[in-house]
C-alpha cells in the first residue's frame, strides 16, 4: 500500500481529497497525514516518508514549490493542486508532472494516483528534481543600470522595453517610472538578449514576454504591455515574426 501525505493550506480542499481517495483507493493508498501548514508539512515528510504527496502550489507561508526546494532529495511523486494559473504550471506542464487543477476531478485523480500506483519502487524523482533544477536555472536575473552617479539592480522580467536615445537609453517598465540610462541600445542589447529580449527596430529593444499582440500593417508593428505600438523595421519582420510565432 503507498502512503500519502496531503499539504494544502484549504481544510476543505484536504478533506474532499481525503474523502475521493478513501473511496476510489482504500485498497492502494493510505492517507498517512495531513496538514495546512507547509513547515510542518516538511517535518511530516522526514516522518512518514511517503511515496505520494498532494501538494497545493500557493500557500501563504511558502509555495509548494519552495517547499520541494528545501528538501534535500525526493524520493516520492508529487501531484500538485492549485486553483490558480501560477507561473509554474506552464513548467509543469512541459515536464509532464502531475497536477491536478481544483475542483479536483474524480478521473484525473484517478489518472493521476494510478501512474503513482504503477511505480511503486521508491526511487528519487528524475522529473520532479529536473523540474527544481530548470527553475532555479531560470531564477529572476537583474542587470545593472548606470543612471548617473548611483547603479541600481533591476529584474529583467520588469523591464518591457528599450528605446534608444543618442548614446543614451530609455527604459520603460512595468510598474515604475521610464529611466533614462548611460548605455547605448547595442549595450543594453548586448545584455537582454539572453533574456527573451529582441532587437525590433533600430531604435527599440523589446521583452518578448510582455508582448501582447501584432498589428499587421505597413512593415507591422509589436503590442507591449501598456497597449504601447513599436514599429518592426522592414529587415527584421521575418526574425519577429518568427519569434512571435514561437511564443
Amino acid at each position: 500500500m503507498l502512503k500519502a501525505i496531503i499539504i494544502d493550506d484549504e481544510q476543505s480542499c484536504v478533506e474532499t481529497l481525503q474523502l475521493m481517495l478513501t473511496k476510489k483507493f482504500t485498497a492502494q493508498v493510505e492517507i498517512v497525514a495531513t496538514t495546512s501548514t507547509p513547515s510542518e508539512g516538511i517535518a511530516l515528510i522526514n516522518e512518514h516518508e511517503p511515496d505520494i504527496l498532494f501538494l497545493d502550489v500557493e500557500m501563504p507561508e511558502m509555495t509548494g514549490i519552495e517547499l520541494l526546494q528545501s528538501l534535500p532529495h525526493i524520493h516520492f511523486n508529487v501531484i500538485f493542486t492549485t486553483a490558480h494559473q501560477h507561473y509554474a504550471l506552464q513548467a509543469i506542464k512541459l515536464n509532464a508532472l502531475d497536477y491536478l487543477t481544483k475542483p479536483i476531478s474524480l478521473d484525473e485523480l484517478t489518472v493521476a494516483v494510478n501512474k503513482c500506483i504503477s511505480k511503486q519502487k521508491k526511487e528519487d524523482n528524475l522529473l520532479i528534481n529536473n523540474f527544481l533544477h530548470q527553475l532555479k536555472s531560470n531564477a529572476v536575473k537583474k542587470i545593472a543600470i548606470p543612471t548617473g552617479t548611483t547603479t541600481q539592480f533591476v529584474p529583467v522580467n520588469e523591464i518591457v522595453r528599450v528605446e534608444s536615445a543618442s548614446n543614451y537609453s530609455i527604459i520603460y517598465f512595468i510598474n515604475r517610472p521610464k529611466q533614462t540610462v548611460t548605455k547605448t541600445l547595442k549595450d543594453l542589447e548586448e545584455q537582454l538578449t539572453p533574456h527573451n529580449f529582441l532587437r525590433v527596430h533600430h531604435s527599440h529593444l523589446v521583452n518578448l514576454d510582455h508582448v501582447i499582440g501584432f498589428k499587421n500593417q505597413d512593415s507591422g508593428y509589436v503590442i507591449v504591455h501598456g497597449n504601447e505600438v513599436i514599429e518592426i523595421s522592414r529587415r527584421k519582420k521575418q526574425e519577429v515574426m518568427e519569434r512571435l510565432n514561437a511564443i
